[in-house]
């Protein structure tokens, strides 16, 4: 590509641009969920916490099997190009599920969702990574945090505006605008596809055997039936999940049997990580379990006393936030360099414990200071957000870009779909272990109850998060000798490769 040495060549600029379109259709429907199934379905507190988990971790754990598709079978810009018609399809049998509140046809549209988001998950980030040059990673780094912060920026619009829409266009109406805003990707898909595949894996510039095609489709099928299955039967669902992440971090232990000297080195590092990640992403995964049900029970309607905001509104809190911050983090992070301190990944995960921990102390405090209206002030959860968005965003897009320098090409998408797969486990755990605050239907919520179940809760998950900062320190010393080794094996390789054989 012409412009791959360029800051942000043609292809990253629309690559950036659906990520908006994406964030703002999946995130506006993921907000709506939680009181489409409490209210309109009518579920339980508890099956509505397992089902948000269950839809929070489907497409992550599935993601690492769409990225070892895509890398071996199909192509990355195919599977995106597949994974999004089926997007369009399923918010729009989402919407004519909402329309008739038909319990399965809405289950098997977000199961539709959820096979989508494993298929295409991995594969924007291959095609933003190809789309710059070898000799321009920096460029690249900067690109996945524009990235991340542009799909912040669609996250929230979509999950401020869509709650308020529900009183105008019902919740089938902003299913049905979804499915639009996930159509103008298709177009822009058809529009440049050479270009696209210009930057895919060497399958997308090659035509796919039939047979393969077959497998294709016949394997799609029975992980659609999985996923339905998952959604239908929760309880006995989050074991599937349990065992297919488990299975994605031992198929990449295997492949690390298989790497060589120098990449072992590097891969046991990034295992190392993806441990750490699972941890740091059970608190990202109580946002929308356990934070959103205290929210959609406690909070108040008014920011400041002046904002109007719906309750089920505050999960926007976090991508305003990381989008408000993300400069200033860039900022602090390029001061640090010019004094010559550059922290490593893992011990920016550190730091981002201690933020989780300042975050829960916060939700556990506000427990206190419930008004006569029987409410917690908005102002308390959007503190709480400013905190934890602060921990995701200093890790946020930065996991995904150091297991993409880490592996070697040919595992580029499976292994980004082990961050998910993280993502995945973590979700699942968030969401069992955020049942233990559900409450029953009606319950009239006393004083005593408020500090019983969810004070302590969220306490004990402020200590943990300091635990896990101390222990996550330790850890960072172990990845960065790993890596500095197989750095080392590396270059005597290339030396001996350029050494004159006699």
């Amino acid at each position: 590509m012409q412009d791959a040495n360029s800051r942000f060549p043609f292809i990253a600029r629309v690559l950036i641009f659906r990520q908006f379109l994406w964030g703002a259709a999946f995130y506006g429907t993921y907000v709506l969920l939680t009181r489409f199934f409490l209210e309109e379905l009518n579920y339980s507190e508890a099956e509505t916490i397992m089902m948000m988990g269950a839809f929070g971790a489907v497409g992550p754990v599935f993601s690492a099997v769409g990225g070892f598709v895509a890398d071996r079978y199909i192509g990355s810009f195919r599977a995106v190009y597949i994974g999004y018609t089926v997007y369009t399809i399923g918010f729009f049998i989402l919407g004519l599920g909402a329309s008739s509140l038909n319990v399965p046809l809405s289950i098997f549209a977000i199961a539709l969702i959820g096979y989508a988001r494993g298929l295409s998950a991995t594969s924007p980030t291959v095609l933003l990574g190809n789309s710059y040059s070898a000799d321009n990673r920096e460029s690249f780094q900067q690109g996945l945090t524009i990235n991340y912060s542009i799909n912040n920026l669609g996250s929230f619009s979509s999950k401020y505006l869509f709650p308020f829409m529900v009183a105008f266009l019902a919740y089938k109406g902003n299913f049905y605008i979804a499915s639009g805003l996930m159509s103008i990707t298709l177009v822009l898909f058809v529009l440049f596809r050479d270009r696209f595949t210009q930057v895919g894996n060497d399958i997308d510039r090659r035509p796919v055997p039939m047979k393969v095609w077959g497998a294709f489709v016949v394997g799609s099928a029975v992980m659609l039936g999985l996923v339905f299955w998952v959604f239908s039967n929760l309880d006995e669902g989050k074991y599937l999940l349990y065992a297919l992440g488990v299975g994605a971090i031992g198929y990449f232990i295997f492949e690390i049997t298989r790497a060589t000297t120098a990449f072992k080195y590097k891969m046991c590092g990034v295992l190392i990580l993806i441990f750490i990640m699972i941890v740091f992403y059970f608190y990202y995964g109580q946002m929308l379990t356990s934070m959103n049900i205290y929210a959609i029970n406690l909070m108040g309607d008014h920011l400041f006393g002046l904002i109007p905001i719906r309750p089920e509104s505050n999960a926007a809190f976090n991508p305003l936030w990381c989008f408000v911050l993300g400069g200033p983090v860039i900022f602090v992070y390029d001061w640090l360099e010019k004094k010559g301190f550059s922290p490593s990944i893992p011990t920016k995960f550190a730091a981002a414990f201690m933020f989780s921990a300042i975050a829960f102390s916060l939700l556990g405090l506000s427990t206190n200071f419930v008004g006569e209206s029987g409410k917690i002030s908005a102002d308390w959860i959007l503190w709480v957000h400013f905190f934890q968005s602060l921990a995701e965003l200093i890790v946020g897009a930065l996991g995904a870009g150091f297991i993409f320098e880490m592996v070697p090409r040919y595992l580029s998408a499976f292994s980004m779909g082990l961050r998910s797969v993280a993502l995945s486990l973590s979700g699942i755990f968030a969401a069992v272990i955020s049942t233990r605050i559900a409450l029953p239907k009606d319950v009239e919520l006393t004083q005593e109850i408020i500090e019983n179940v969810y004070a302590g809760y969220f306490f004990n998950l402020a200590v943990f998060a300091v635990v896990m900062a101390f222990v996550t320190l330790a850890l960072s010393k172990v990845i960065t000798k790993l890596i500095r080794k197989g750095e080392e094996l590396e270059k005597e390789e290339e030396t001996k490769s350029l050494t004159p054989q006699h």
